[in-house]
């Protein structure tokens, strides 16, 4: 009898980055794991890529106090957040 097998041979960073976590502080701090890049941060706009997400935070006063162990850490006063889809765009 022949056994099925499975190569998960790099594979793993690809499940490393299936997900991410957004918290939300009140409206002072937003922390977002799994971030990838840090594609702007200013005082009106901090924006991020975290797994195939590009996440926009927006608000006043704002900076990032930490990036460490892939996550971000952005500070200030939150006003709204944007999440997009990154990737390919799907035809109808």
């Amino acid at each position: 009898m022949k056994h099925p097998s499975f190569s998960y041979l790099g594979k793993a960073k690809d499940l490393s980055s299936l997900r991410s976590m957004i918290t939300i502080s009140g409206n002072s701090e937003v922390l977002i794991e799994n971030c990838r890049q840090v594609n702007e941060c200013n005082d009106i706009r901090c924006s991020v890529v975290a797994s195939g997400y590009l996440i926009d935070v927006w608000g006043a006063e704002l900076s990032l106090s930490s990036f460490s162990n892939g996550s971000v850490a952005v500070n200030g006063k939150i006003q709204s957040l944007n999440i997009e889809k990154r990737g390919r765009k799907e035809s109808i």
